[in-house]
This record gives structure tokens, sequence and C-alpha cells, in this order.
């Protein structure tokens, strides 16, 4: 028979390429371009941050983050989608009342997320953690440079309070700022321009990053440096003290003889002796009234250090003090750190935010057995968030 004789059209039937509607397949095929996607930030991540040598990456508690948050973010995103598979169960069943509560919830759960993850940024702000195009308070290494700009802002929040005299405790932040100049950079300057052992002039520069930073450098190093000045510091105060206390007194009595002196060379009779006694004096005096300038200036310097470190490094709540004048801080490998979590927990933030206007969508609509397979699809979505910062919360709040 005849080939054309065999064709029968009213025989004919239709095979799906896929055994599932058009929608899902669409869906499944956007989250394997996300996929792709996370993949990609989350091992450029793992590679960072487990290829940096030791000590050189922030830890968590360093950066702020509190993993007590990150763990209600993770319980919270978790629920919100048991509640949306909740929603879609409902809808199947034509419960579109029951599926809009369960929607509701899930959206509410979803704004947590958000809200949560915002007063985390917001913290991260307020400490200076964050990503600059330039350079933000972030120094990833203790040097010359960063000594240099500690110093500078010092000195323009010193001018900025000479503008405004009139500000609420403008003399209480003087005077601080005063201090940490003289007793922190200033001697910190001199110790590090002095020195000729490298070792003592880091470690000069590590003492000051781990005061205004405490999460900078080995805190057990810096509290054995800082022992160890306060020792040599408090040395050198009683001589100087003893030796002021001396020289005073040796002032005292060469001025009282300088002026019994003058008293003789006034007379008409005044030998030579006397006139070359009294100017030998005179110069006697001033030596030593410059040696009792420079020994002052010695011990006010040296109270300023010891009131220094007392007040910003052994007393509690010192450290916040420091940061209170939000000046430049040490932290290896903050600003890749900084970059790096706030590109993946905003990619997913902006994630979050889409699923949220996809819940808004439906909530307006019925979600009846019509629209389960929408909800379906956004569900999968949804799962698909959740999983991600699944991955992220441990190698972002535990690592």
């Amino acid at each position: 028979m005849n080939a054309e004789h065999d064709f029968d059209p009213d025989h004919l039937k239709f095979q799906r390429a896929l055994p599932i509607p058009n929608g899902k397949l669409a869906v499944w095929l956007f989250l394997s371009t996300e996929i792709m996607f996370f993949a990609a930030l989350i091992g450029s991540y793992i590679v960072l941050r487990f290829g940096a040598p030791s000590g050189t990456w922030p830890s968590p508690h360093s950066v702020h983050l509190e993993e007590w948050l990150g763990a209600l973010n993770t319980t919270v995103l978790i629920c919100s989608s048991i509640t949306v598979v909740f929603a879609l169960e409902a809808a199947r069943m034509d419960r579109s009342a029951t599926a809009k509560k369960w929607m509701i919830l899930t959206l509410v759960l979803g704004s947590t997320f958000l809200g949560v993850k915002a007063f985390e940024y917001m913290g991260k702000f307020e400490h200076g953690i964050y990503p600059s195009p330039t350079r933000s308070l972030m120094y990833d290494r203790s040097d010359s440079y960063y000594l240099s700009d500690v110093g500078e802002r010092v000195k323009f929040d010193l001018k900025q309070l000479a503008d405004s005299p009139d500000s609420d405790g403008t003399t209480e932040k003087v005077a601080q700022l005063e201090l940490i100049q003289s007793g922190l950079i200033n001697w910190t300057r001199e110790k590090a321009g002095t020195t000729l052992d490298p070792m003592m002039k880091q470690a000069a520069i590590d003492s000051l990053a781990h005061q205004i930073h405490p999460g900078f450098g080995d805190s057990e190093k810096v509290k054995q440096y800082l022992q160890n000045e306060k020792i040599d510091l408090t040395e050198q105060k009683k001589l100087l003290e003893t030796q002021i206390e001396s020289d005073t007194q040796s002032l005292t009595e060469l001025q009282t003889k300088i002026g019994n002196l003058q008293t003789q060379a006034k007379a008409e009779d005044a030998s030579e002796e006397v006139k070359t006694q009294l100017k030998s004096d005179e110069q006697a005096a001033k030596d030593l009234t410059m040696q009792l300038t420079q020994n002052n200036k010695a011990l006010r310097t040296i109270n300023d250090r010891m009131n220094a470190v007392r007040q910003f490094y052994e007393v509690e709540g010192g450290h916040e003090q420091l940061n209170g004048f939000q000046l430049p801080f040490v932290l290896p490998g903050g600003n890749t750190w900084a970059n790096t979590y706030f590109l993946l927990t905003g990619f997913h933030a902006l994630h979050v935010l889409f699923g949220l206007f996809a819940f808004v969508v439906l909530i307006v609509r019925p979600l009846g057995k019509a629209n389960a397979g929408v909800i379906e699809n956004v569900a999968l979505y949804w799962h698909f968030v959740d999983i991600v910062w699944i991955f992220l919360f441990p190698i972002l709040y535990l690592f």
C-alpha cells in the first residue's frame, strides 16, 4: 500500500518532551543558571578564605559577626520554606484563605530575615567595616602609613572641635583626643622613629593598632610589650621626679646666690672675681632651667603615655572610647573580607527581596487550584534561596 494512504492524522498522539509543565521547566532552567552564579561566588570566597595565610583573615568576632544572629536567620528561612509548602498544599486542596494565611506568614518570615540582615549591616558600618572605592578605615597591616593616617585623623578631629567650641561635651572630647595624640600617636611615632631594632619598631606600631582595634595582632605579645614598657616607664618616672626635685632645689639655692652676687656687683668697689662668679652662676642657672624644662617635658610625656594606656587599654571599656572616635584600624584581610561578605550577602538579600515581591503578587490573587502551579514555581525559587543561605551561614559565621 502507498505510504500516503497509511498516514492517518486522526490517530496522531502528542508526546511531551518532558513530563512537567512549561512554567516549572522554565523555573528549573533559571535555577540552573542561579546555581552556577552562586557556585562561582561561593567558590571564589572559599579560595580566598582558605587560601589566605594563617592570621591574615579576620575572625567572625573581629568583624562583629554574631553567630546567633546568623543561626536565627537560618531558622527563619527554614521555617519560611515550610510555610510556603503549607501554602502550596492548601492551594492544591482549593483552600484559598488558608493558603493566603501561610503565604502571609512566609512573607513575614522573609521580611524578618531582611530586617536582621539590615541590623547586621548597620553594625558593620558603625564599626567602619564596609567596602570602599578608595580606602576605608581598615588597613591590612600596621605600618608607617597607618600610623600617619591615625595621626592625621586625630589632628582633623581636633580642628573640627576647635571650630565648634559650643558643642556638648567638646571639652571632654578635646581632652581625650589630646591624650590620644600625645600618649598614643606621638609616643608611638617617637618610638618607631628612634629605635634601630625593626622588631621593636613593629611592636610599637602593633601595640597602637591593638589598642585601637583589639581584634588585631597577638594580644598576649602586646600585653607583654606594654607590661615591660610600664615597668621601664615607672623607673624612668621615679628617676625624673628625683632629678627634677634635686634640680629645683639646686636652682633655688643658685638663684639666692645670684641675688647676693648681684647686690655685691652693684657696689662701687665690686671686684672682678665677683662679676666673673655672677656671670658663671647666671649661665649655670640658665643651663639648669633648660634641663628642668626638658625633664618636665619628658615627665609629662611619660605621664601622658601611662595615662593613655591606662584609660584606653587597662580600664574596662577603654576600647569602646577609642571606637567612638572612628579611628583607622588594622584588620588583616579586612578589605577583602568586607568586599566578599557584602557581595555574597548582598546578592542573596536581593534574591530574598525578589522572592518577597513574588509573595506580595501572589497574596493579592486567589490562591486556589488554578494558581497552585504558580505557587509551586515560586516555592521552588524560595527553596533555592534557602539552600544558598545554608551554605553561606557556616562559611561566613563559623570559620
